[in-house]
């Protein structure tokens, strides 16, 4: 008899096959059946749209090449955000000697450029196929489109009803490419436009190639000949810029000056993705309120929830502030149900509720800042705490004014501070070269743009501030190695210091009190703060009376001398293409809001067990977010205080399913601008917050009394309602009334506290101190995403997995077969064992 030897062609190896290929089959069968974090599906981004462009202009022929070419990216999909536009084949940008120009000035901020010769303006535009009265920012917009170019003279504000234009206008360099960025508006920003998913609309990239759009040179007078150049570069018309657009005509009708320019343009449409304002109106199955730094997030939740094949209709506002959401969340507001919060509250519950992550996400400081000699864009700026500490504590001159004794010697702005200059060195030959600050509060203020109000937000912040060494030592009153030291109205007993709830200028010195105008936080929530941002809009007020007596806004920062700073959220800040600076984490690197930088911060996040949330453990030298190299010190867990007790059977059932599907891996943690998906600018959840949320779902769902945390039913504070005893916070073994919790871990001493004050033990009631034993009923604690020692949550799914593995394999085991034979297939029964291996050795 003869025996085959064993290997591929074995009879003996037939059985391990089978029983691999079956168990692979039944694996992928049942994937979705398991509650496993592990990487995030991505979603493909949108590769932009490629048009022909108008015909060169050659001015030294005065003839037209061949045509150009325009892209935009994305076109599809869009949102309020900012798209890129960039195009080959245009014109160069020359001044009137004929010299390239780098910048263009935008005609909106009052300075009207009548120098960069055939520059490129990009409008938003009505509908598809628009016309010069459809494009927002245009001199026409609004106005009789059956009249054209010829036009009264248009009323005042008529060509920005909404919102300062959002036009961009942008010079072509010496090849004959450029690029410019533009931010689109949904109808939620501009009902005038009103572009939808219903009502596309189109960009329109206008050359400004002249001809004779004013009929200055023209018999008879005012007419409009576009093949004549005589006044492109007359040196008083100058029909080739952007300065002709805004004459009125030598005295008869009045023009736009935009006729020719009209001519050569490319039009590029675009589609937006539904919004929740675009859902058929209903009555909202429960509402949310707080967190402003969740917003993009929310809304595109809610727009992908509210559009399913069971539409759930959430209403949200971010208005108030997070303290006060989460004050009148636990005095049981009745004109909201759930609260958004980054910081839990530090009290003993006083009505049945627990803690749901939803996302990450992070605080940026955003800047705009033009090169010195170059004048484009800086993109690359390094911050660290203490630098970001003078800029909000009024400690740079500003005013140009050495005789304020409050910041008596120090120096005029940030780019003249020799610690900013220390880490990002002037290079003149590759840039940056830094520009010079202003000589008053009115001209290029570095002051960052702050919201206004209570948030949490500026708490972490100022938290962070605090707990740094070097900043905090400054906070105090120590000068800097350079003898910059802390503006003195900042100081105990005038200030208590920080961490604080909300920005407040304190220091009203100076010369005609002018230090009081210098900076303003504002009171529009963080989406003024972004458009202000977007225009360069300072917060400040000119020190200088004007003849009605009183004091007019800082001027708009003109493109090419820019030096703008804000603080934004990370989401508001990416969608809009901001640049952010890159903080000084504990470990030393310099590191913006990337998704790496998030994931590595919420990985160094211990667990309150008091209320089984995460918060970066400031000031603890020996934690890992101390030592980590990649984590961004900004990062913070966005959560939704969610009841446990008096809801109503179908108010449960709703709030339970948004949790459920906006943290589900494949729904709503899917990077991506579609409805339902997870918007830029934030992180997708960990393992171990996703089985916290999940946990959450079971204790809405089943509205069993849960509380945060390891707190129990009876202790003080513990509400009319009582609870189960440790039901509430990450508890991942049982469901609802089961004890113990995967947290622990509290805020260590001398970090942020439950209460998010430096300094304190941390974690509020119950908190666990660093080193000691689990609190009784607790696991031990663990990172965020690490398996804990109780396991029970995977354990209990094994008898029903393997279960469905045994009927999978009978169906799926002559395909799974199949599979074997293929190196695909090898490779998925590979990766299924490995999953098995996994899963069996954590039970």
């Amino acid at each position: 008899m003869r025996v085959g030897p064993p290997g591929p062609s074995g009879r003996n190896t037939r059985p391990r096959v089978l029983l691999a290929a079956g168990l692979a089959w039944a694996v992928v069968a049942v994937l979705g059946l398991l509650p496993f974090g592990g990487v995030l599906p991505q979603a493909h981004a949108d590769s932009g749209v490629t048009v022909e462009g108008p015909k060169v202009w050659r001015p030294s022929s005065q003839s037209y090449g061949p045509a150009g070419s325009v892209s935009v990216t994305p076109a599809n999909g869009l949102t309020d955000q900012v798209i890129r536009v960039s195009w080959k084949g245009f014109t160069p940008t020359v001044d009137g000697a004929g010299r390239p120009v780098a910048t263009v000035r935008n005609p909106h901020d009052g300075t009207a450029d009548s120098n960069a010769r055939y520059p490129v303006r990009v409008y938003q535009c009505r509908g598809t196929d628009p016309g010069p009265t459809d494009c927002y920012g245009s001199t026409l917009y609004g106005a009789d489109p059956g009249k054209g170019f010829q036009q009264p003279a248009p009323a005042a504000g008529l060509t920005t009803p909404e919102f300062p234009s959002n036009m961009a206008i942008a010079a072509t360099r010496p090849d004959g490419s450029g690029q410019a960025s533009i931010e689109v508006w949904t109808a939620q920003q501009s009902q005038s436009l009103g572009c939808d998913a219903g009502h596309p609309c189109s960009l329109v990239i206008e050359a400004e190639y002249g001809g004779d759009s004013l009929g200055a040179y023209q018999r008879p007078l005012g007419a409009i000949n576009c093949d004549d150049h005589e006044g492109d570069s007359d040196f008083f018309f100058n029909e080739a810029t952007d300065a002709s657009f805004y004459v009125n005509n030598l005295g008869h009708t009045w023009r736009s000056g935009e006729a020719c320019a009209w001519t050569h343009r490319a039009v590029v449409p675009l589609t937006f993705a539904p919004s929740a304002a675009d859902c058929q109106a209903k009555a909202a199955d429960f509402k949310a309120m707080g967190l402003e730094m969740a917003n993009r997030a929310m809304q595109q939740w809610r727009a992908g929830l509210c559009q399913g094949a069971s539409p759930l209709s959430v209403q949200y506002t971010f208005g108030g502030g997070e303290p006060q959401a989460r004050a009148r969340f636990l005095q049981r507001a009745p004109d909201f149900d759930v609260a958004l919060t980054a910081r839990p509250d530090s009290s003993p519950a006083s009505r049945p509720y627990v803690y749901a992550p939803l996302a990450d996400s992070a605080i940026s400081v955003v800047y705009v800042v033009d090169d010195a000699v170059s004048h484009q864009q800086i993109r690359q700026l390094k911050l660290n705490a203490r630098l970001l500490a003078k800029m909000l504590t009024q400690s740079y001159i500003l005013a140009g004014q050495d005789n304020i004794p409050s910041v008596s010697g120090n120096p005029r702005c940030v780019f003249e501070d020799p610690e900013f200059l220390q880490l990002n060195p002037v290079d003149k030959v590759n840039g940056p070269n830094w520009p010079a600050c202003g000589a008053t509060a009115d001209l290029r203020n570095t002051a960052p743009v702050v919201v206004g109000g209570t948030t949490d937000l500026v708490h972490q912040l100022t938290a962070w501030l605090a707990a740094d060494p070097a900043a905090g030592q400054f906070l105090q009153g120590a000068p800097d190695p350079w003898g910059t030291h802390l503006d003195a109205y900042y100081l105990k007993p005038k200030f208590p210091g920080y961490p604080v709830d909300a920005f407040q200028p304190q220091d009203y010195s100076g010369p005609g009190n002018w230090k009081q105008y210098e900076w303003n936080p504002v009171l529009g929530g963080l989406d003024q703060v972004a458009r202000s941002a977007m225009q360069s809009q300072p917060s400040c007020l000119n020190p200088n009376v004007n003849p009605t007596g009183g004091h007019d806004k800082c001027q708009v920062q003109t493109v090419g001398s820019r030096q703008f700073f804000a603080v934004l959220d990370a989401g508001e800040a990416q969608a809009l293409s901001l640049p952010e600076a890159a903080l000084q984490n504990p470990a030393g690197n310099f590191v913006t809001p990337t998704l790496t930088g998030m994931r590595a911060a919420v990985a160094d996040m211990p667990v309150d067990p008091a209320t089984g949330t995460q918060q970066l453990p400031y000031g603890d030298r020996s934690s890992a977010f101390a030592k980590d190299a990649d984590a961004y010190p900004l990062t913070m867990v966005q959560y939704a205080m969610l009841p446990t007790g008096g809801l109503d059977p179908a108010k449960a059932a709703a709030v339970a399913r948004f949790v459920q599907q906006v943290t589900d891996p494949g729904g709503g943690q899917v990077y991506g601008s579609q409805p339902g998906q997870l918007a830029v600018g934030y992180a997708g959840l960990t393992d171990g917050q996703l089985a916290s949320a999940q946990d959450a779902v079971r204790h809405v769902q089943a509205q069993d009394k849960a509380l945060p945390g390891n707190q129990k039913a009876g202790q003080p504070g513990g509400g009319p309602d009582g609870g189960t005893p440790g039901g509430g916070g990450t508890s991942q073994g049982g469901g609802p009334g089961s004890s113990g919790s995967s947290g622990g871990g509290a805020l260590p001493a001398g970090g942020a506290g439950g209460d998010g004050t430096a300094g304190g033990t941390g974690g509020g009631a119950g908190a666990q101190k660093p080193g000691a034993p689990a609190p009784s009923g607790a696991a031990a604690a663990v990172a965020a995403g690490q398996p804990s020692p109780d396991r029970a949550g995977l354990t209990r799914w094994l008898l029903p997995v393997a279960l469905v593995i045994g009927a999978a394999a009978l169906v799926g085991g002559p395909a799974a077969l199949a599979l074997s034979g293929t190196p695909a297939g090898r490779r998925v029964i590979a990766t299924a064992q490995q999953a098995w291996n996994r899963a069996t050795s954590r039970a």
